[in-house]
């Protein structure tokens, strides 16, 4: 039994292991180690001296991602402000929410269909934006860590929980405050709802008599402490959006009253194919019909219903809600996106794959349910009742192979442009060490820099001065030229 159990979990890991070895073999293989875009901004507020502590220590510090000024530090003084080593912090990230899921999965006896779905969504390139541009890092890191959050908020909710990890569920909602930036809020509102319904119902255990209320109490305490805290430091941020609209919301629905409902929906249709493949499907580069768009967006939202249903209709909550709490974010986190980015008028922005990380937790949830939901019931003895589950967890397979489809063919078409993605960061890289042979115009369009020039060039002075990032020297070289 023990060599059947350790077997087990080899089968159980082989899926997470090919996964993340795929997103490190994407990184390398459609990314240069150059500093672009948002990394601009950083260089002219925080470097050369990233130890200057004046620049952690202000009113708005929680939207800063603390967390970020020692992966800073350690990046500047060992590596030279790599990209690279951000790059990896991202891929830490995704490690962390895969092996969450191993456990879940292992715990559960998930099948390999359902593992292979939710392999195919958690390591598809429709979030290819996320895994390269290395500023991202902490985000990805505060979902690992959210996931790990549910896992145990799991583990309470059935009685498995030992004291150690309560304690570690009271405090995590103040360390997610170094990593989360503004995805505290999602957390948060999940966090609640689910707090609150432990309250209520006293967990999975309650029918035993063992519920956990006091403890739901005490993390919905400390999750509304922390989630003040950001508020209050949120208040002092002065926030730039480049491009935002001027128009109010009241405006926006007078004028364009299908605006909101359209985008919210378009949000969904984001996570069953990339914003790119969904813009030019065909081999002639037509973008797919709007209403297709629509359509897909549609089925995705219906399947969040549908897991809904079927996670309350198949008497889940006696014994998981990590499913539940993973289908709660995921619907926080289309609702807040479309909250926070109609601002730009663009629907194609709801599309987007700076958002794929994010959305990706409510399909996760949705595969879950379904797994569950699938397994053999010996309760289930009607055969009538039996040829309609069977109906059911056929329709739940086909809405699964749908959103795993595109999945794979965004990822497909991602594969192949990997070596022009690298060319381009190359592109960027030559750029920077020849900036006085380009106009500011031409240098601000190779670096995606769309604010005002002169901090690009003021972070180019930094770069060159200190020798960091494509200006760094070799150690070799830096000897050669002594000895010169």
């Amino acid at each position: 039994m023990q060599f059947h159990e350790r077997i087990n979990k080899i089968k159980y890991g082989l899926i997470p292991v090919l996964g993340l070895l795929f997103l490190l073999w994407y990184i390398r293989s459609a990314g240069a180690d150059v500093v672009y875009s948002d990394y601009i901004r950083i260089i002219d507020e925080y470097l050369p001296d990233v130890s200057d502590l004046s620049r952690l220590l202000v009113p708005d510090i929680l939207t800063r991602i603390p967390a970020s000024f020692a992966a800073r530090a350690f990046n500047v003084r060992t590596f030279g402000f790599s990209v690279t080593f951000d790059r990896m912090l991202t891929l830490a990230g995704m490690g962390l929410i895969a092996l969450v899921l191993y456990f879940y999965m292992y715990r559960h006896r998930i099948g390999i269909f359902w593992q292979l779905m939710t392999g195919i969504i958690l390591f598809s390139l429709n979030k290819w934006e996320i895994l390269l541009n290395g500023t991202a890092w902490a985000h990805v890191v505060s979902f690992g860590l959210f996931f790990l959050n549910y896992q145990l908020i799991d583990l309470l909710w059935t009685g498995e929980a030992d004291a150690k990890q309560e304690l570690m569920l009271m405090l995590m909602p103040f360390l997610w405050l170094l990593f989360a930036g503004e995805y505290i809020a999602s957390y948060a509102c999940t966090m609640i709802l689910i707090c609150l319904l432990g309250i209520l119902t006293g967990g999975a255990n309650s029918w035993a008599g063992k519920g956990e209320k006091g403890m739901f109490v005490g993390i919905l305490s400390m999750t509304l402490a922390a989630l003040l805290l950001y508020m209050l430091s949120r208040h002092y941020a002065v926030w730039e959006h480049a491009g935002a609209a001027d128009t109010g919301i009241k405006e926006l629905v007078l004028s364009q009253p299908w605006f909101l409902p359209r985008f919210f929906i378009k949000t969904f249709a984001g996570t069953a194919a990339g914003q790119e493949t969904l813009q030019a499907f065909f081999a002639g580069g037509r973008a797919l019909p709007d209403t297709a768009v629509m359509a897909a967006g549609m089925i995705v939202l219906a399947a969040y219903v549908f897991a809904f249903i079927l996670y309350f209709a198949g008497d889940m909550l006696e014994k998981t809600v990590f499913p539940l709490i993973l289908l709660i974010s995921g619907l926080m986190n289309h609702i807040l996106v479309t909250a926070g980015r109609w601002i730009f008028l663009r629907e194609d922005y709801a599309l987007s794959s700076r958002y794929a990380g994010q959305f990706m937790i409510g399909i996760i949830g949705i595969l879950i349910v379904f797994a569950l939901y699938g397994r053999d019931d010996k309760r289930v003895k009607r055969r009538a009742a039996q040829r309609r589950k069977k109906r059911i967890v056929a329709a739940a397979a086909a809405v699964s192979v749908f959103i795993a489809a595109g999945n794979c063919y965004t990822t497909y078409q991602e594969i192949r442009k990997a070596p022009y993605r690298e060319a381009n960061y190359e592109n960027m890289a030559a750029a920077l060490l020849n900036h006085e042979d380009h106009t500011e115009e031409d240098l601000c369009r190779i670096m995606e820099w769309h604010k005002d020039p002169a901090v690009l060039y003021r972070a180019i002075g930094i770069l060159e001065e200190n020798r960091f990032n494509v200006f760094r020297v070799p150690v070799f070289e830096e000897g050669a030229e002594d000895a010169g």
